[in-house]
């Protein structure tokens, strides 16, 4: 049974002139760069994209609801101001591409239906596969719930527990 940790970053949130440096997809963290992050906004086609508290609700409302349709299992999702994770598996026969597209797809529906219609996510969503117990357990019990905006697990329902660090300001903490 595949189970992967899905990441959605809001659409321009992390640009590379962030203090802590950015991420390049494949290449990994590189230092903060004015000037590239100058060209990412006046390239832009929409303003960054924050998160809020409400809007948190309506993804992790909607991933739920879209798992279930679509026969996946979510154990957790945890959000951030400027991120979400999903973790989740499933039984039957589909590659974690369909999963994780169907998934951001969905959700930008619901938030266009009933927010605004407009671009909330980054191009691609990451994805980590879970490959172990250990891995499923350190996601479930330490990293996820060090999330700072609302989640949910399969175990406890929603709930939103703030912690002292916000892992939105690591790059690659995602």
């Amino acid at each position: 049974m595949p189970c992967y940790l899905f990441t959605y970053h809001a659409y321009q949130s992390w640009m590379p002139d962030h203090p802590r440096g950015f991420v390049r997809r494949g290449k990994g963290v590189f230092p903060t760069d004015a000037k590239l992050a100058e060209k990412y906004r006046s390239s832009a086609k929409e303003t960054v994209v924050l998160l809020e508290s409400e809007v948190q609700l309506l993804m992790i409302e909607e991933a739920i609801v879209a798992c279930n349709c679509q026969e996946y299992r979510p154990h957790f999702i945890a959000t951030e101001s400027t991120h979400l994770h999903i973790l989740v598996s499933w039984k039957i026969d589909r590659e974690w591409l369909r999963v994780r597209t169907g998934l951001k797809s969905s959700m930008t529906r619901r938030l266009n239906r009933e927010k605004q219609r407009r671009t909330w996510f980054s191009e691609k969503a990451s994805r980590n596969r879970v490959l172990n117990r250990e891995h499923f357990d350190h996601l479930m019990t330490t990293y996820l719930p060090r999330h700072s905006g609302w989640k949910w697990s399969e175990a406890n329902g929603l709930f939103l527990e703030q912690s002292t660090k916000n892992r939105a300001e690591e790059p690659g903490g995602c």
